[in-house]
């Protein structure tokens, strides 16, 4: 293969790596050069057994000159790799990172950045001193909707924002060969799924001084929680609800209120999917950013590794800053206290 801009070797050929793989395909600057599987389906580009949350499943595809490794140790060997792009299970993601870091690889790994907060730093630090750039896949700012409500929101078009509230609730997870199911493996539904909020908060106005939650807990797992973050007086009011309780008719919505001084704007994805603005006199649908959510973020990562710095959307410290919260909001809901930060 004649190399044509940043090469990527993806880790992990399940939902999430083939979602990163589909992305690609449309990208500017990279393309992927390798991946990591042991499955002798997908080695041969089958992925039809590859199925998530949202879009539709696998299929078969023609890997052309994409090289295929049975492990990480193979792949980051391979010169023609210059990001590695790690979508393996959570609780793998300290360790590859960090092999990845120290093989002379930059990262791009999934959220969670890491399932604690010692882990995190712990790859921080091996960024530093590999020389390597960190980054972390946290995508939600990157959606169209969001997009355009983190863009409104800096702009203050309609005044300043008021109150904004995020929602995100799903049927509990079936897939991922039942990790999902265990907290050790995946964190629990507040560092799986709601830590995508808590990101898109901590991204727009910086880590909260406490947060106040409360929760359903079944069989030791926070299922669902409500939070309220605590920031200045002056500033808006900011909450958001997550949950694995949906019934599983309706395994997935997530959506936003935001309420500015001049219009509110309102998005749910199951039964609103276009965001609406409403205003004095009028209503009616926004115009949103062009592309997809994960491609605008592979680009961005495949731009930074080219320009030699971490872009501000997948900062390692801001997405270590959204876990220390998702930490601090599972405290709090299991304790019915306002927990500091």
């Amino acid at each position: 293969m004649k190399k044509h801009g940043i090469g990527i070797g993806i880790v992990g050929m399940g939902f999430m790596g083939l979602t990163h793989f589909t992305a690609a395909q449309s990208l500017r600057g990279g393309q992927v050069a390798a991946f990591v599987t042991a499955d002798p389906r997908k080695k041969r580009g089958d992925f039809r057994g590859i199925r998530g949350n949202f879009g539709e499943g696998g299929r078969k595809v023609d890997l052309g000159d994409i090289r295929v490794y049975p492990t990480l140790d193979g792949l980051v060997k391979d010169e023609r790799v210059d990001l590695v792009d790690i979508c393996l299970p959570s609780y793998l993601h300290a360790s590859a990172t960090r092999r990845a870091l120290r093989a002379g690889k930059h990262v791009l790994v999934e959220k969670p950045v890491a399932l604690t907060v010692a882990q995190a730093t712990g790859m921080i630090s091996t960024a530093q001193q590999s020389g390597q750039m960190l980054m972390v896949g946290q995508v939600l700012k990157y959606f169209p909707e969001f997009a355009w409500l983190a863009q409104t929101i800096r702009a203050a078009r309609w005044g300043k924002l008021l109150a904004l509230h995020l929602r995100r609730i799903i049927a509990k997870p079936d897939w991922g060969d039942t990790w999902f199911a265990d907290p050790a493996k995946s964190g629990g539904m507040v560092v799986d799924l709601h830590i995508h909020d808590t990101d898109f908060i901590v991204h727009l106005f910086g880590k909260p001084r406490a947060v106040t939650s409360q929760g359903v807990t079944r069989n030791r797992s926070v299922d669902a929680l409500k939070t309220t973050y605590h920031y200045r007086k002056s500033g808006p009011l900011l909450t958001a609800e997550a949950g694995w309780i949906n019934g599983a008719s309706l395994p997935f919505e997530h959506g936003f209120d935001a309420f500015f001084e001049r219009a509110s704007a309102h998005f749910n994805s199951s039964h609103a999917p276009q965001p609406v603005l409403h205003q004095r006199r009028k209503s009616g649908p926004v115009k949103l950013p062009v592309g997809d959510g994960f491609a605008v973020q592979l680009e961005e990562a495949v731009r930074g590794v080219r320009r030699g710095d971490v872009p501000a959307g997948l900062s390692a410290y801001s997405a270590t800053d959204a876990l220390r919260v998702c930490k601090a909001e599972e405290k709090s809901a299991r304790s019915g206290k306002t927990v500091p930060i």
